[in-house]
């Protein structure tokens, strides 16, 4: 096998959650009484850490008005958002295929590591993986840092692990933690067009070798 462990983005990768993003980010624009342009780039939302979010979509680099947005938007989402998402046709199964093959499976998240395990539990999907890796209390974690928690936990070296991401945070940060990285054409980054992108899931499972 090439890879030891395989470690799968959550927003734009392992689910479509763009409703519930999205709902969540104008309830806060609403609640704080900020107007949002039609100058906004949506697609800009889904995949930074959150404070960074609300600057690259609506201009906001005041970081205290960035922190009352954040909490306006994690007030929504974890009453309503969260549950606002669906799986990427064909996902589940490859990740079943992949634990068949005796790959760890594990999340690699720039959401709150409590709030993926939530989701996890609330899907029913907590089973299919071996390890839940995101942000941590403070949010001062990377990309690169997720990955690097994960590997230590599995015993592994970067180069036995694989990051399946959808944005170039993702791959920036398997680059500096030392992985590799699958990009999913099917998320909120990369299209099925972008250069060494996957068009599905499914590719996933010829991409490490199985």
């Amino acid at each position: 096998m090439k890879y030891s462990a395989v470690f799968i983005d959550f927003d734009g990768t392992l689910m479509d959650t763009s409703e519930g993003v999205l709902n969540g980010a104008r309830y806060a624009m609403d609640k704080a009484g900020l107007v949002i342009g039609p100058d906004a780039n949506w697609g800009g939302f889904i995949g930074p850490p959150l404070h960074e979010c609300f600057e690259i979509t609506f201009g906001i680099k005041d970081r205290k008005t960035q922190d009352i947005l954040c909490s306006y938007y994690r007030e929504f989402y974890q009453k309503e958002g969260m549950y606002q998402a669906v799986f990427y046709d064909g996902m589940l199964d490859v990740i079943k295929t992949l634990r068949n093959a005796g790959i760890h499976t594990a999340i690699a998240s720039m959401k709150n590591t409590d709030l993926v395990c939530k989701m996890c539990d609330h899907f029913g999907v907590t089973d299919l993986f071996d390890g839940m890796f995101g942000l941590n209390l403070a949010e001062d974690n990377t990309k690169a840092d997720v990955l690097r928690e994960g590997c230590e936990k599995f015993g592994l070296s970067p180069e036995q692990c694989v990051l399946v991401g959808d944005t170039y945070v993702d791959e920036k940060g398997a680059q500096e933690a030392g992985c590799d990285c699958i990009k999913a054409g099917w998320g909120f980054g990369f299209k099925p067009d972008t250069p060494g992108a996957l068009k599905s899931p499914r590719e996933i499972l010829k991409a490490v070798g199985l």
